[in-house]
């Protein structure tokens, strides 16, 4: 079932879309609702999950930080944490190495350069025992708060998932995915569908930049379907979304609107999403 599924470290760009209404094809939609009920099963609903508002690229959330890139990484990093309800979960921030720009030359194939990685967590433990997220950076993208954001996001949720008594729907092996995922349950689904495409001119051609495992379509009716499982109008995003975007949104919440969400994810029999995990290194992960 989850064969299209289990392209670890993957993203879902060849994936089709099926039916004109339906945002997703029946394999993406039916596992969408089910790593949501295995996300509200291990960690909570909105009510009384760690954390429950859609956050917004605005100064309310995010105040001014200082110009020291050092320092700057740091602020926006422990207001990701706190935003996520993860402040007291202990950390270590650290700066990995920077990426040179991927660009498409014009009229030529296309040429790769050094990319790092946006981020990577590491569980790791202190001399006492106790375990704490190592959790590294790419200072190339400090210019871009959504970029730094949505990694924060996505490496904190890696932390969160860390703690689950169960396997996510698919099993560790698609963990990307569903971390993904784990972003906009934080309520970081605007930052992280604002930063899974980029693609933009440049002096000597064209410049592009994919981050995150989901695409799009995906990670935008994930938002929609949050949303209103949290009892908010995730049309309130549309302001914050590329338009391109916010079409998708559109077109998510209109067929949302049709169907009772929340008792499709309560319907949802998990034991159906179990598969066999192949070895998966836990501790070290971008």
């Amino acid at each position: 079932m989850f064969e299209s599924l289990a392209r670890s470290a993957k993203p879902f760009h060849m994936m089709k879309l099926f039916g004109s209404n339906k945002p997703l094809s029946d394999d993406e939609w039916d596992w969408q609702l089910a790593s949501f009920k295995w996300l509200i099963t291990e960690f909570g609903g909105a009510e009384n999950s760690l954390a429950n508002q859609l956050i917004l690229p605005t100064d309310r959330f995010f105040p001014k930080t200082s110009s020291d890139p050092s320092k700057k990484a740091h602020e926006i990093f422990e207001q990701v944490k706190h935003l996520s309800g993860l402040a007291e979960w202990p950390t270590k921030l650290v700066a990995g190495n920077p990426s040179r720009e991927m660009m498409l030359e014009s009229g030529q194939s296309l040429k790769h350069d050094s990319h790092a990685p946006a981020g990577e967590y590491r569980l790791l433990q202190n001399a006492d025992g106790k375990f704490y997220a190592q959790i590294g950076y790419n200072p190339s993208q400090l210019g871009n708060p959504h970029k730094r954001i949505a990694t924060f996001a996505h490496e904190l949720s890696h932390y969160l998932m860390s703690s689950a008594k169960t396997r996510p729907p698919g099993g560790w092996e698609i963990h990307e995915l569903t971390t993904d995922l784990c972003s906009v349950y934080l309520g970081f689904g605007i930052f992280t569908a604002m930063t899974a495409w980029n693609f933009e001119g440049a002096n000597d051609g064209w410049k592009y930049e994919r981050q995150g495992y989901l695409n799009e379509p995906m990670l935008i009716t994930a938002l929609a379907i949050w949303e209103t499982v949290s009892g908010r109008d995730p049309l309130l995003a549309l302001p914050y979304l590329k338009p391109h975007l916010g079409k998708d949104l559109r077109k998510a919440v209109k067929y949302l609107q049709k169907r009772d969400i929340m008792e499709e994810i309560d319907s949802i029999d998990l034991s159906q999403f179990v598969v066999e995990d192949r070895q998966v290194e836990e501790n070290s992960i971008s």
